[in-house]
């Protein structure tokens, strides 16, 4: 949640916003806003900073693939918080792949229940779900042809 949040001041801002960066996720207010008290743990906003950051670093790649499976919507037309839970989940899907994918995308669908619109899980699931199909069909060898011959020929 707290990297969600950054990543759309990120959003807003622009690169601008990395020099607050430290402020923002120190501050105990948007813990208060998360139904949190006093700080976060140092653990968690390391992983937040870590995860705002490397979205935003990767925004221009995630808007390219994203654009591909949003057809009907220029990424400007999708609403802000949808627009970072799916950066922010596939720029995991790319970045971490030790996180399972099912894993990932249920977790921007939850992200997509607090923060977007009515709509919003539905549409996060499929737009990530679509992007983790690619990104698997990309990484898969080479299917076979059974032509193949061993090393004598």
């Amino acid at each position: 949640m707290l990297a969600l949040q950054a990543l759309c001041a990120f959003d807003v801002q622009g690169d601008a916003f990395a020099a607050a960066l430290g402020e923002f996720l120190n501050d105990p207010v948007n813990f208060v806003d998360l139904g949190w008290r006093g700080r976060c743990e140092p653990e968690v906003v390391s992983l937040a900073r870590e995860f705002a950051e490397g979205a935003w670093a990767h925004h221009a790649q995630c808007d390219a693939l994203i654009s591909r499976h949003v057809t009907d919507w220029s990424l400007e037309r999708l609403q802000p918080v949808d627009r970072n839970i799916i950066r922010l989940g596939l720029y995991e899907l790319l970045e971490m792949p030790g996180t399972p994918p099912a894993v990932v995308i249920n977790e921007a669908v939850e992200l997509a229940r607090i923060f977007g619109g009515t709509d919003s899980p539905a549409f996060v699931n499929g737009v990530l779900d679509g992007l983790r199909r690619e990104i698997l069909a990309a990484s898969a060898p080479p299917a076979s042809t059974g032509r193949e011959t061993d090393a004598t020929g």
